[in-house]
């Protein structure tokens, strides 16, 4: 299965993309082979403010239990 996609490329690299793979078929499986090799070498980075409240959310909550210790009932 495959999806379309439109990309915008600076002048340069679509040119060198074109004189590499001038079928529009190459070129798209050059582009999924440039990706899949980029995401098989790079990890994913999940920087969202859950994620990084997961990460910390033990030293958060022991945090939270202290503060809520020093609370005083009337």
């Amino acid at each position: 299965m495959t999806a379309q996609a439109q990309v915008f490329l600076p002048d340069e690299i679509f040119f060198e993309l074109e004189r590499r793979a001038p079928q529009l078929e190459t070129r798209s499986n050059l582009i999924a082979e440039a990706l899949r090799y980029f995401f098989a070498t790079h990890k994913h980075n999940d920087n969202s403010e859950l994620a990084q409240i997961n990460k910390y959310a033990e030293e958060l909550n022991d945090e939270a239990e202290d503060v809520l210790g020093y609370q005083v009932v009337q």
